[in-house]
């Protein structure tokens, strides 16, 4: 023992704060109590020299370990103003060994979850020295919690995970909200989302209120038919909401009036990207969405001329009278659009027709439409194929202003020859005869035809209108 002290004091006149090498006064010695008594000062001695050495050698020597208050001077003289990385290894290494040293008792516990206080408060906190106090397994619930936040916060989830799998601490519904609200805000991706949401107690009340009301909120903000939906970047907004609402989706939070919402702006986008989204969420979620809101993102399609969408929308309609009357409307709205549109005359007689076929469905107002436009391109083909297919009738105002326009351009050009008047003619078996407006129609190309000057053929288009009208039923 006597030799002991005096290594001991030759020790005390070195400080170290590397782990000491393994000697022969690491060898067990069976001493009294008393005699345990005279050794304790030694403690005292190499603290106040700060001899990490020396105290580790009382400690596997004689069995002697920090008390609550040793351990407290220590760490507290260990702790540096701030962690700089120059001081934030010999810091560490001097914590490391006084959790080593010390007395795993109650007063001991207090001692490091204020020390963890401490540290927490300091500027360029050392995560490995908050590792180094959870690792010891004297920190109090709360003072886990802190731990976790802290962890959190700074965004070192996997550590805040290891925390949480060790010692059953979990986020609680505050800070799961904020740090969902700023992962969303800041377009985190999916992993640091993923990280968070390990992070809450599944059988937590508060956390599954809190997550739905967060599903709600991100789900249903106005922000549909906006510019802003479908950027061209990474960091656009849609992107960031379809990630986010599938990470809340995946982890099973349930809320069918966020996904009916999530569905409906993921149509709205009216893009590709977006129709498969919510397609998915059809198929996995039961999304619904509103046939009016539906028939909404059809006619946006025609204005943008975005027809290819047109099949990609009808199957989120719930039912098959609902997806027929939105097609037909589409086709109403597309037959009705100016040549322009599709670029020329031809272009639209192609893409009308296709859309025909595609969907083999109609209404009388979208042939009626139809027909019209191939009798003003003089195309009566496509328009005697209108007729015979899909029994589509020529108007009468229609076919007045026809029967004019053909009348001036025979007068213009001087023609004798009854055959030039084939065009003039055609519509009048493309018109229902028992059409209520039909005589007056007639009627009025007659009386108009007689007032213009003199033309070869002027009488003879006369007398065909006059017969064709005494041939009317009624």
């Amino acid at each position: 023992m006597v030799y002991s002290l005096l290594c001991l004091d030759h020790y005390c006149d070195k400080a170290e704060t590397q782990d000491p090498k393994p000697s022969f006064l690491e060898t067990p010695v069976q001493i009294t109590p008393q005699s345990l008594d005279a050794v304790r000062p030694s403690m005292d001695k190499a603290l106040s020299a700060n001899n990490f050495s020396a105290m580790w050698q009382l400690k596997s020597r004689y069995g002697i370990t920090l008390s609550a208050a040793q351990l407290k001077e220590l760490l507290w003289q260990s702790l540096p103003p701030s962690f700089h990385w120059y001081v934030a290894p010999s810091a560490h290494n001097k914590i490391r060994m006084a959790l080593d040293l010390m007395t795993h008792d109650d007063a001991s516990k207090w001692v490091v979850c204020d020390f963890l206080k401490e540290v927490l408060q300091k500027k360029g906190q050392s995560e490995t020295t908050v590792n180094l106090l959870v690792g010891s397994k004297m920190l109090s619930e709360n003072a886990l919690k802190e731990t976790l936040n802290y962890f959190i916060s700074r965004g070192r989830f996997h550590d805040a995970k290891a925390i949480k799998e060790q010692y059953s601490v979990s986020i609680n519904s505050s800070k799961l909200e904020d740090e969902l609200v700023k992962a969303y805000e800041s377009g985190k991706s999916t992993c640091d989302l993923e990280r968070i949401l390990s992070l809450y107690d599944k059988d937590n009340e508060y956390c599954i209120v809190t997550l739905r009301e967060i599903l709600k909120t991100v789900a249903t903000q106005p922000q549909d038919y906006s510019p802003e939906l479908l950027g061209q970047n990474r960091s656009n907004f849609f992107d960031n909401y379809m990630k986010f609402i599938n990470a809340l989706l995946s982890h099973g939070v349930k809320e069918q009036m966020a996904v009916d919402a999530a569905m409906a702006k993921a149509v709205s986008t009216l893009a590709h990207k977006g129709l498969k989204w919510a397609y998915e969420l059809k198929t996995s979620y039961q999304a619904k969405m509103d046939p009016a809101k539906l028939r909404v993102a059809m006619d946006k399609a025609v204005d943008l001329n975005k027809l290819f969408l047109l099949e990609l929308i009808t199957p989120f309609f719930a039912n098959g009278k609902d997806a027929e009357e939105a097609i037909i409307g589409s086709l109403e709205r597309l037959a009705s659009k100016p040549d322009q549109y599709f670029g020329d005359y031809r272009d639209a007689k192609e893409t009308l027709k296709k859309q025909l076929e595609k969907f083999d469905c109609w209404s009388l107002k979208a042939v009626n439409t139809l027909i019209k436009r191939a009798v003003e391109n003089n195309d009566f083909y496509w328009a005697e194929e209108l007729n015979r297919k899909y029994n589509a009738y020529l108007d009468p105002e229609t076919l007045k202003n026809h029967i004019l326009k053909e009348a001036e351009y025979v007068k213009r050009r001087g023609h004798t020859q009854p055959d030039y008047l084939a065009d003039l003619f055609a519509p009048l078996k493309l018109i229902e005869h028992d059409n209520p407006g039909l005589p007056n129609a007639i009627q009025a190309a007659v009386d108009q035809i007689c007032t213009m000057e003199s033309f070869p053929l002027q009488q003879r288009v006369v007398n065909e209108l006059i017969k064709f009208s005494d041939n009317l039923p009624g």
